[in-house]
């Protein structure tokens, strides 16, 4: 019995003075909910600058949660600092195009990673900056050469060392064609035809 207590106890003071990890930062960009929005969520923005949009302050350095909402149809700018036990891996940047279904670029983000680095106990700071721009419908945005693209709709990830990272495009409403909704029309009036014969008979 004594035994056990000792390594339980033993266990314990370990657990107490052994380094802890950083805790994971979280970025989450959302053009898939309200028509004319996107969200903004982060976590874990822990050190430095915290995490800023648009030059505005979301969330200062710290463990806790934040959101804003920002309109659609213009360029949103983002930065924010967090705490790595480990160097960066690639990618560290990137530029993602969303493309519609009927062809066209629906938002467009770009990404940067840079710093990093540090160990568990002694860890170093990363910083994410970026763009995320979004057009209103008609789409008049141009995928930049070299741009990777992915279907609206699709959650892209750019996860990194201690940080987890996604952007979801807005899948825009398919528009009926005039040849469909005049064939739509007539099928309309040929059952209105019809039953108005049927109840005169």
């Amino acid at each position: 019995m004594n035994h056990l207590i000792s390594t339980c106890l033993a266990v314990s003071a370990i657990a107490l003075i052994a380094p802890r990890g950083a805790n994971a930062a979280s970025l989450s960009i959302n053009d898939a909910g309200a028509e004319g929005s996107i969200i903004f969520s982060v976590g874990q923005f822990d050190t430095g600058s915290g995490f800023a949009l648009d030059g505005t302050t979301v969330m200062a350095p710290g463990l806790g949660t934040a959101s804003a909402t920002v309109s659609e149809a213009s360029t949103h700018s983002f930065t924010g600092q967090f705490l790595t036990a480990g160097a960066l891996v690639a990618p560290t940047s990137g530029i993602i195009a969303f493309t519609e279904a009927g062809g066209g670029i629906s938002d467009i983000l770009t990404f940067t990673y840079t710093g990093g680095g540090g160990s568990p106990g002694a860890f170093g700071t990363a910083t994410l900056t970026g763009t995320f721009v979004s057009d209103l419908d008609p789409s008049s945005l141009v995928a930049p050469p070299g741009a990777t693209l992915v279907s609206e709709g699709t959650p892209f990830t750019f996860n990194n060392t201690n940080i987890t990272a996604s952007a979801t495009s807005d899948v825009e409403a398919a528009v009926p064609e005039p040849a469909t909704v005049a064939l739509l029309g007539g099928a309309l009036v040929g059952f209105g035809v019809i039953r108005r014969r049927r109840n005169r008979a």
